[in-house]
């Protein structure tokens, strides 16, 4: 089993590179499956699944409950409002503007203006309209209540889209004839998982280093054996150091904040 794709296969290849079936191997089927929650939890906490949650938004309305997976929101992309060329004599015409219906000819149309050159002052233009009276739309997250709070109060009314990081890892597959939850695991990109499974291979090496440390030797019929639980431990802390370099070279590049 090389790429295990589920946490059943997973928790059967770490046992599988301990030596499982070749020696004895003192861990409890407790200490593995917390063994492999433990690298779960420590790749969510510092990579997560990033999501996308649709949200209706009203004008008034401010305060909006993000999924009970939520452990950041990292984006939120507002409704636009379209809009016909002919407004741009109106100097507030374009606060709302992201889209412009209007066809190729209207545009070229305008006097002076080539197709591009006047898309972009029209959105130019309807950026400083926004940030002028106070109108582009922000957003701040407040994890403590798990909330959503968009500004300025009288924002445009529509369906909101924020993309989140999720504190939740599903690591099996559905159980037929249901097809959710999506199993996370078996989507996340190869060296994602790959990272996951080696810090899940540190935490048995742990778990066993420190069972075998107990013991100076180990009686067999021919003879003490030594306990490898030191070379164990010592592996195990030499490769979670190894892996916390790697993850930080796999962190998201840090986005530009509106909230």
């Amino acid at each position: 089993m090389t790429d295990p794709m589920t946490r059943s296969e997973a928790l059967d290849w770490g046992l599988s590179e301990l030596g499982c079936g070749v020696v004895v191997i003192e861990l409890s089927d407790v200490q593995v499956n917390n063994a492999f929650d433990d690298a779960v939890r420590w790749w969510v906490a510092r990579r997560g699944v990033k999501r996308y949650a649709v949200t209706a938004i009203t004008q008034g309305i401010q305060e909006y409950t993000m999924p009970d997976d939520c452990d950041e929101v990292i984006d939120v992309s507002f409704p636009g409002v379209q809009i016909d060329i002919i407004a741009a004599m109106d100097p507030f015409a374009f606060i709302d503007v992201d889209m412009l219906p209007v066809a190729y000819q209207s545009i070229t149309g305008v006097p002076g203006g080539q197709f591009y050159g006047t898309l972009f002052q029209i959105l130019q233009h309807a950026d400083t309209a926004r940030r002028i009276i106070g109108s582009e739309p922000t957003w701040q997250y407040q994890k403590d209540t798990n909330k959503l709070w968009i500004f300025p109060r009288q924002h445009q009314s529509g369906t909101a889209l924020a993309r989140y990081a999720s504190n939740k890892l599903v690591c099996d597959d559905p159980t037929p004839p249901n097809t959710t939850p999506v199993n996370d695991f078996r989507r996340l990109m190869f060296r994602d998982r790959d990272i996951i499974l080696r810090w899940y291979l540190a935490e048995l090496k742990g778990k066993l280093g420190r069972i075998r440390a107990k013991y100076s030797e180990w009686p067999t019929a021919g003879g003490g054996k030594m306990m490898d639980g030191d070379s164990l431990l010592g592996e195990a802390q030499q490769d979670k150091e190894m892996l916390k370099e790697e993850i930080m070279g796999l962190s998201d590049g840090v986005p530009f904040l509106t909230g």
